[in-house]
């Protein structure tokens, strides 16, 4: 288990930045896994974190900041982290963002970012929060 989320969090880093032939597992490659599932309060807080932490780089719309961050909505994002576990994601962002203190958010924040980002990508509320812990997030699956 270890090593695979080893794996994708180095993975889920080359995809980011453009490693040609950087391929993510996909569901049928990881039966275990479950459908990710986040709560429109943990959305909510990853909001409040996004705006303070991410919306210069990636804008109030998640497309549109001030300093040319990626976008973090629509078909290239979702070509990226939809139908791989949210170890992906979620690790890219702790270890690597914001880009001027990556990884010091805590683990708790972070999780927030993903499920509001990953709410504004289309992954309605429910009644389970996206976990913190990267090895759970190992088995959820984002689609």
């Amino acid at each position: 288990m270890r090593m695979r989320n080893g794996f994708g969090l180095v993975l889920g880093a080359m995809l980011v930045v453009g490693v040609p032939g950087a391929v993510l597992p996909t569901i049928a490659q990881d039966a275990a896994t479950q459908k990710v599932s986040i709560t429109r309060a943990q959305a909510d807080r990853g909001r409040a974190e996004y705006t303070r932490n991410c919306v210069d780089c990636h804008g109030a719309n998640l497309d549109d900041g001030e300093f040319g961050g990626p976008p973090l909505i629509g078909a290239a994002f979702k070509e990226k982290y939809f139908g791989v576990t949210a170890d992906a994601l979620h690790g890219f962002l702790s270890t690597a963002m914001p880009p001027d203190r990556p990884g010091r958010l805590s683990p708790q924040v972070y999780a927030d970012i993903t499920a509001y980002i990953l709410s504004k990508n289309g992954i309605q509320p429910g009644t389970a929060e996206l976990p913190p812990d990267i090895n759970a997030l190992g088995l959820l699956t984002v689609e």
